[in-house]
């Protein structure tokens, strides 16, 4: 009891600590301009409110809300939708709760556009494995849905038409200029008429060439991640989507997710930290797993058929400064990358709606000078940027004492499925990551750390591929909790 105790108050002190640090944002102050939402006379005016360069889920769900939101809004997009984009295609709870608000889940469900992931888990460096069930744990809102971008992205974009943004397709823009004195952004755009806007917000992926050659976003991405498609019918795969940590491209790792129709989207995250792991080599780690690691070979068995590899770049751990006068950055752009696990796609759509939200407010208080706009960045990082930092901590660690995964797997197996929840909440971001010193996971897994360090280092016990269900394929629960619903 002592021993929980201390542990709560620790847990409780370092939670203190981490929202101090992730300081609460403040508010937009009042401003000069007369702009006005909901205007009837704004579509008289030669310029926009804003216009968002992107229309990928960080862009469109910006371009919703603000079109929702009153705002004159040009989104812009170099591409034609539909329109792909290589990406692991897991979306997770908090952007299903956006897509459920801007009304498109269900209904991605139901044209079979999407697939609800119900059982899932991981798979730990020595094989230790869980697949359950979190539709129990977690009721209406499933944990994750699998859906393209393909789909997701055109649904998105065609949503924020829907709410009254002025999509322009096919508008690849090669610059931006500002006039200070007019307090307008000009956007150039290759063999079509300029675009201007009273505010500029950069949503144009992870190089993100607008907002470098405005010298707000700096550096190359850092991550990289591969995207094959399996046709349905050839594998053996029977969950809906599982995490396989390989020890070899550690602190990266492989996933395979199930989509509509009994297709497949099998991924590989290479996560900067590991000096043999570079990204210049994520072909030969795409392969490497499909070939060698025999928790993935057991999933797809020997007669899948894949199509050839895709790869896409990650900008991970939020950029330093995401904003300036009259400008946003938000998306992959910004860095809105979990650098412990790759995910993106939720973190862009909360920071695209948070992006609308500031600019709705500096729109009313009449202000876009950098000290307004710096309120959008200290709301992304007091909701999920300041965790980035703890993510990179973790993801070194684990790469360093790989045995703490086959821990928490093996903590998962005794706990359960709701256990699973809570923890596939915190490693998605969607909970901080100082949650995992509560003691609900802490004692457990101490306990587990300490029961594989004994088993291995004291009674020479080496580790085996170990699954709750008996069985090589950790997929195999899946097909079983199917037939008996």
């Amino acid at each position: 009891m002592l021993q929980y105790i201390l542990i709560s108050l620790l847990a409780s002190v370092l939670y203190a600590v981490f929202k101090h640090i992730a300081s609460k944002p403040g508010s937009v102050p009042k401003g000069t301009y007369n702009d006005k939402l909901f205007d009837p006379q704004a579509k008289s005016r030669p310029f926009y409110d804003v216009c968002v360069v992107g229309s990928g889920p960080s862009g469109g769900t910006c371009g919703y809300y603000l079109a929702k939101g009153g705002a004159r809004v040009a989104l812009l997009d170099k591409e034609e939708f539909p329109r792909d984009k290589y990406c692991g295609d897991a979306v997770c709870k908090t952007a299903i709760e956006i897509l459920s608000d801007m009304k498109l889940y269900p209904r991605l469900v139901e044209e079979n556009l999407a697939h609800i992931a119900d059982s899932g888990g991981f798979v730990s460096p020595s094989g230790l494995s869980y697949v359950g069930r979190s539709h129990e744990a977690l009721g209406e809102i499933p944990a994750a849905i699998a859906i393209k971008r393909l789909n997701l992205d055109n649904a998105i974009a065609k949503a924020a038409k829907e709410a009254g943004a002025d999509l322009k397709e096919k508008h690849m823009v090669t610059g931006a200029t500002f006039d200070k004195e007019k307090g307008l952004w000009t956007v150039q755009v290759k063999d079509r008429p300029s675009v201007t806007a009273r505010v500029l917000i950069c949503a144009d992926g992870a190089q993100s060439k607008l907002a470098q050659a405005l010298g707000i976003v700096k550096g190359q991405p850092q991550g990289s991640c591969s995207r094959a498609f399996v046709e349905g019918g050839t594998h053996q795969f029977d969950s809906d989507g599982v995490v396989f940590y390989n020890k070899a491209i550690l602190p990266g790792y492989a996933a395979i997710f199930r989509h509509p129709n009994d297709e497949l989207n099998y991924c590989c995250y290479l996560i900067p930290g590991n000096p043999e792991v570079v990204n210049e080599d994520l072909k030969q780690w795409h392969d490497y797993l499909l070939e060698k690691d025999e928790m993935v070979r057991a999933a797809l068995g020997d007669n899948y058929k894949i199509e050839q590899m895709r790869a896409g770049e990650l900008r991970l751990g939020g950029v330093e400064v995401s904003y300036d006068e009259h400008l946003l950055v938000t998306g992959d752009a910004a860095g809105m990358i979990d650098p412990m696990t790759g995910e993106g796609i939720h973190h862009a759509m909360d920071g695209g709606r948070m992006a609308a939200q500031t600019t709705l407010e500096c729109i009313k208080q009449g202000n876009y000078s950098k000290e307004a706009m710096s309120v959008y960045h200290q709301r992304w990082m007091y909701a999920f940027g300041t965790d980035f930092k703890w993510s990179d901590t973790i993801c070194q660690f684990l790469y360093r004492f790989p045995i703490f995964l086959d821990a928490a797997a093996l903590a998962v197996q005794r706990k359960g499925n709701t256990f699973l929840a809570r923890w596939a909440d915190i490693m998605t971001g969607r909970v901080p990551k100082i949650h995992l010193l509560r003691p609900e996971f802490v004692i457990v897994l101490t306990f587990c750390f300490l029961q594989l360090l004994v088993e291995r280092y004291v009674l020479g016990k080496k580790p085996e591929q170990k699954s709750t269900h008996k069985t090589q394929n950790p997929t195999k629960a899946a097909s079983n909790a199917r037939k008996q619903k």
